[in-house]
């Protein structure tokens, strides 16, 4: 989850957000982390006891 943190941090700047945009660009799917993120926030959100 530290590694979902630094990619969130590290996107905040308008180079940050290029760079990442550029390497996930021809993905298929979300990297592992950010779906892994993604997760725990469903998880700890109340919206999943909806």
């Amino acid at each position: 989850m530290a590694q979902a943190r630094a990619y969130d941090d590290f996107s905040t700047t308008q180079l940050g957000d290029m760079l990442k945009q550029a390497q996930t660009a021809q993905l298929s799917h979300p990297v592992p982390v950010w779906r892994a993120r993604e997760i725990e926030r469903w998880a700890s959100s109340k919206d999943k006891d909806e």
